[in-house]
This record gives C-alpha cells, sequence and structure tokens, in this order.
C-alpha cells in the first residue's frame, strides 16, 4: 500500500513540475465582423439539415429545441454554421429567420459573439433587441 502512495505523489509531482514549463497560451484574438445566414437549432440542423423553424410535422419544433437550451448557430449561403455564444432561449422566436449579425468573431474557436441583430422582415433589415454574447 506505501508503495503505491508513493508512485502516485511521484506522478503528481511530476505533472504539476511539468505543467509550470509549458509555454502560457495566448488568448486567441477575435474579430469585429458582420455574418448573414438562417438561424438554426443546432439539435435538428446536426440530425435532419433543417434550416426552417418547422420540422417535418413538428411545427415551431427549432424555437422548442432554442427555448429548451438547445444551442443555436448561423448557417451562411455557402453552409458554414458559425456557432453563437448567446443564450439560445434568447434567439428561439427566430429560428428559421435569416439574421444579419455583427459582433466579435474569433475565428479560431468558430464563435460568434452578436452585438447586434438585425432580421430581414418584408426585404429589409430591421434591428431587434436580444441578449448580448455570454460574455
Amino acid at each position: 500500500m506505501r508503495k503505491s502512495s508513493v508512485f502516485v505523489f511521484m506522478v503528481m509531482v511530476m505533472a504539476v513540475t511539468g505543467a509550470a514549463f509549458l509555454p502560457a497560451q495566448e488568448k486567441p484574438a477575435a474579430k469585429s465582423e458582420t455574418i448573414t445566414g438562417t438561424l438554426v437549432d443546432l439539435k435538428c440542423y446536426a440530425a435532419g439539415g433543417f434550416l426552417t423553424n418547422d420540422h417535418g410535422s413538428m411545427k415551431g419544433c427549432g424555437t422548442a429545441c432554442a427555448k429548451g437550451g438547445n444551442p443555436v448557430a448561423l448557417v451562411d449561403a455557402n453552409k458554414k454554421v458559425h456557432f453563437l455564444g448567446v443564450a439560445a432561449p434568447e434567439y428561439a422566436d427566430w429560428v428559421g429567420s435569416e439574421l444579419r449579425l455583427t459582433g466579435a468573431h474569433n475565428a479560431t474557436a468558430n464563435i460568434f459573439l452578436p452585438e447586434k441583430v438585425e432580421a430581414k422582415e418584408n426585404g429589409k433589415w430591421v434591428e431587434k433587441k436580444a441578449a448580448k454574447g455570454m460574455m
């Protein structure tokens, strides 16, 4: 029993000592930009590629999923998925809508933190009040 305790102690000392020599990781820089696309709830988008709010016979499924806390993302015209660092319930009513978001985009982590939200209504962009990113 004593040998195993010494072994565990030595492994812990080596791990802590080794971590002290690791280079400090730089914080990935986020740059300001604007992205446009369709807001989706990620669960249904991943499962069935749904870009609308209604999924088959399930009316308002995307909104229900987002209100339940499933993450949301913006899918652009090139089908690139931009993960949003937001509280999904705050965006739930716009699932399936075309949005234009302006904010900080960390390309390394592929996370977008919206500062301004606009929805396309009757062919025009209308600014919406929405919660800021989670940070």
